[in-house]
């Protein structure tokens, strides 16, 4: 058992993980745009029945959700293939870490801006 989760396997879930969260969040930005409905993953049923207006949330929100999952699948894409197939420098491992968290801090802080805006 400790071969099969050594540090390389446990970083290419991770990795596959972020890539699938990444397609994720772009089929949900285009759902929600194209049905009008905002998906519960940007807000808990409580907070939808709470929501002045929707379409407003929906058009705010829609291209930050766009971008993170974009953000997230690139990150999945480059570090699969980071971690299993090619030999990056550890730099490029630790970039786009740094990218990453600094797109979710910021979509993040979006979500929080429309909550407030839009409730």
């Amino acid at each position: 058992m400790n071969s099969f989760l050594n540090s390389e396997v446990v970083l290419i879930i991770f990795d596959v993980i972020v890539l699938l969260l990444g397609v994720y969040l772009i089929f949900n930005a285009i759902k929600m745009k194209k049905t009008d409905t905002i998906p519960g993953i940007l807000l808990a049923p409580k907070e939808l029945k709470m929501c002045k207006n929707p379409y407003g949330f929906i058009d705010y929100m829609f291209p930050f959700l766009l971008v993170f999952g974009i953000v997230c699948t690139l990150f999945g894409i480059v570090s699969v293939l980071g971690d299993g197939l090619l030999d990056f420098p550890a730099i490029y491992n630790g970039i786009s870490v740094l990218i990453l968290l600094t797109v979710w801090v910021w979509f993040s802080m979006m979500l929080r801006k429309a909550k407030t805006k839009f409730m």
